[in-house]
């Protein structure tokens, strides 16, 4: 009896384990009751999400798409799709593309590339991609709307009103895009575009520069766009482009021997709008200046709008926001603007001319997003770009040494103010 002791004292010992397992499995069972259900319910919202990211990035050509851009994929990799199958409408549709840049602007490959793939980022170079909450539309994303202004107007869907437009503003409204183009390789070509064309700054994170770069030498090698381009030879354009024409020479310029600046009005006057908002640090974003003569209508001497500083004409044309505006690029290097001219002739410069501190170039107006008589002045010390938040913008209340104190109440900033006279010293500013 003794020796089968050990045998029952096991035996009791696995009774406690079954025991302990069953009441475990138990606990589990009712744990599952409440973990299944949120584990489906998780499952299910996770799926709705995924349909969701599909439909507003769009697949196809079929129909209006909402895009999102985003979808990123890792560093160093490009942005995916069709296009690299060369019996694909979208390949076809980017070569149609690369080759009107090429024969009608004389872009260099890497030009071209950098312009499908700021594309392909932007839309997945979808003629009928749209983005309602931006209100910007096609291959390019215009503006389409009042948020963004509408850059896109009546363009068909389609690739080549596209492209069309894209080309008339190049040899118009943004030829600051070609010029910075000249002679630049793959990544300069990506900035130019972005930041004169896109209207981003050269280091915003929209750029995706990692990926689009990455796209851009896909593309160069895709479509065999190893050649360079004459973009200097650019000739062409319509009756908004100076001489009737766009040449392009960055470097057809004064020397940068600096001068003082004055002010773009004279006589009696206000300043009605400020920077960097028209409140100066309230109100809506306003990356100029605005000057409005007392009584100035949009014509006669009281209207007339002045060079603020020695330079040459850079630029003459007209888009939605500015209306006629005239651009010149200033012997210190620097640019600046005069925007909302009544007509193209109310600009009495040509593109091209040299001009000198306190000459007659223009008149005030109100044409483009405008309220009122008056010239929208801006500046930038870096390039030809006047766009919201563009690299190398400046206050003109700095800028002008004669802007009276009372209107610049902290560097980078100008406010509403005034009556002013052009023949007052601001004896507060040196």
């Amino acid at each position: 009896m003794n020796e089968e002791e050990p045998d029952l004292k096991k035996s009791g010992q696995q009774v406690v384990k079954t025991a302990k397992a069953v009441k475990t499995g138990v606990r589990w069972l009712v744990w599952a009751k409440y973990i299944v259900p949120i584990i489906l319910i998780l499952g299910g919202l996770f799926f709705f999400f995924l349909v969701i990211i599909s439909l507003l990035s769009g697949g196809g050509d079929d129909g209006n798409v909402c895009y999102t851009e985003n979808n990123e994929t890792p560093s160093g990799e490009g942005f995916g799709g069709d296009w690299q199958d060369s019996k694909s409408d979208k390949h076809k549709a980017m070569q149609k593309a690369a080759d009107k840049f090429k024969n009608e602007l004389h872009m260099s490959g890497d030009n071209i590339a950098a312009a499908l793939a700021v594309g392909l980022r932007e839309s997945q170079f979808n003629p009928k991609a749209i983005n309602p909450s931006g209100q910007v539309k096609g291959i390019w994303q215009w503006g389409a709307g009042s948020i963004n202004g509408n850059r896109y107007k009546d363009t068909k869907d389609n690739v080549d009103s596209q492209v069309d437009l894209a080309i008339k503003e190049l040899k118009t409204t943004h030829t600051a895009t070609l010029s910075h183009m000249h002679n630049a390789d793959l990544s300069h070509s990506l900035e130019a575009w972005d930041v004169n064309f896109e209207g981003l700054t050269a280091s915003d994170p929209q750029r995706k520069q990692t990926q689009t770069l990455a796209t851009a030498q896909k593309v160069k090698s895709v479509f065999k766009l190893d050649f360079s381009g004459s973009l200097t030879d650019l000739t062409g354009g319509d009756a908004s482009t100076a001489n009737g024409g766009a040449t392009l020479n960055p470097n057809n310029c004064p020397p940068s021997t600096g001068t003082s600046s004055g002010l773009p009005i004279k006589g009696k006057y206000n300043i009605t709008g400020g920077y960097p908002n028209y409140q100066g640090a309230g109100g809506s974003p306003h990356y100029g200046v605005d000057f409005q003569t007392v009584g100035a209508k949009e014509s006669g001497e009281a209207s007339n709008v002045y060079a603020v500083a020695d330079g040459k004409v850079y630029a003459k044309t007209s888009d939605s926001t500015g209306g006629n505006y005239v651009v010149i690029k200033n012997n210190d290097g620097s640019y600046t603007y005069y925007g909302h001219a009544p007509s193209q002739s109310a600009i009495v410069v040509s593109k091209g001319d040299t001009v000198h501190k306190g000459q007659h170039i223009s008149h005030q107006g109100q044409t483009g997003l405008a309220t009122g008589v008056h010239v929208h002045f801006g500046v930038n010390k870096k390039k030809p770009a006047f766009a919201p938040q563009s690299d190398g913008l400046v206050s003109g209340g700095d800028y002008l040494s004669k802007v009276p104190r009372q209107a610049v109440p902290s560097k980078g900033q100008t406010i509403p103010a005034g009556p002013f006279s052009t023949d007052q010293e601001d004896k507060d500013k040196k």
